[in-house]
């Protein structure tokens, strides 16, 4: 056997076992699909009349959809070793992009040039934090306050009203009986899945999250996929932003505030980690879920704002206090492969 060929089978044998890897469901999301059942009949029991109803779950998946969406674009971030606070800025920006020109170049072009600017503001992230350094928070809470301004300056400080009733299928409508933001989120949830399990691309963002030289010294382009991971998350703000117009036909700066922590708090509760090479698409989801029961829950019995933020901020901190205790991922996988290229003798 040539030593090409053996190079070739150990990089082939490496992918294989981190697909495994990436499929298998560890511990950890078990018990966050427990957590969602306690939750989910703790609250139906403290209100049998709203809780359990059709119209109560289908707004838990209207609400869960676009945060999930936020959410899948923040756990790439966070892989990678980043996070994104731009994010709700970012969807603001989307909107405010969406209800300018509608009238203008009608409503498909319309949303393709409000994710299309989204996605390049997180390009404009990525290159400042993976070509410059620039640390992440720096960069992110820049765009956030560069993107409110310059939607504000854009309309004047106003709400923008979406006339055309298009938009509501990407928001407010059902798909049959499911909310049409839940049936988005499963497509995007799919288009990640594939990504992120099934292409080089996705190994290598576990991998840069465990090791970012190990991973460049084995030949990956790295600052390439940090500025797509930073791409992809502002591509899927637009995509959210784009949801929450649909439910409320109006395009504003603030529309999308306060996604920024929840986008962050799903993921972390999902088992993403601060810090990078942690996440998996499964467990954001579980994490979604586990955030919108618990949010939509208090305020369906009537727990002021104040204390569900409260409640939210303390979770965080327990997620990330629990993940610390719970860890998985694929990166050692994937850099013992890149070790392995790096050898002069394969």
């Amino acid at each position: 056997m040539t030593t090409a060929t053996a190079t070739s089978t150990t990089r082939t044998s490496a992918f294989a076992r981190a697909r495994r890897a990436v499929r298998r469901m560890p511990q950890f999301e078990a018990q966050l699909a427990v957590v969602l059942a306690l939750l989910y009949v703790s609250f139906t029991i403290a209100n049998t009349t709203v809780f359990p109803t059709v119209a109560t779950l289908q707004n838990l998946g209207r609400q869960g959809g676009v945060l999930l969406v936020v959410a899948i674009g923040q756990m790439a971030v966070l892989i990678v070793g980043g996070f994104d606070i731009s994010v709700g800025a970012n969807m603001g920006f989307c909107s405010t992009v969406l209800a300018l020109t509608v009238d203008k170049v009608g409503l498909p072009a319309a949303i393709a040039l409000g994710i299309g600017a989204s996605g390049l503001a997180g390009l404009v992230n990525g290159i400042l934090v993976a070509r410059f350094r620039v640390n992440p928070f720096i960069t992110t809470l820049a765009m956030a306050t560069f993107l409110v301004g310059l939607s504000n300056q854009l309309t004047s400080g106003n709400s923008q009203l979406i006339s055309d009733p298009g938009i509501l299928w990407l928001g407010g409508n059902n798909w049959g009986p499911i909310p049409a933001t839940l049936g988005i989120a499963a497509i995007v949830v799919l288009i990640a899945y594939a990504l992120f399990s099934w292409t080089r691309a996705g190994l290598y963002i576990y991998a840069i999250g465990g090791s970012r030289e190990t991973t460049r010294l084995s030949g990956v382009a790295v600052p390439a996929y940090e500025v797509g991971s930073y791409m992809f998350c502002g591509l899927l703000a637009g995509v959210g932003g784009v949801m929450l117009v649909g439910q409320i036909t109006v395009g504003q700066a603030s529309l999308g505030t306060g996604y920024e922590l929840r986008s962050i708090a799903a993921a972390v509760i999902g088992g993403a980690a601060i810090g990078g090479g942690v996440g998996r698409l499964a467990g954001v989801v579980l994490g979604v879920a586990v955030l919108t029961v618990l949010t939509s829950g208090l305020e369906i019995l009537g727990v002021s704002e104040f204390i569900r933020n409260m409640v939210t901020g303390a979770v965080l901190i327990a997620a990330v206090i629990f993940n610390r205790r719970s860890r998985w991922t694929v990166a050692p996988i994937v850099s013992r492969l890149a070790a392995r290229r790096a050898r002069p003798d394969g």
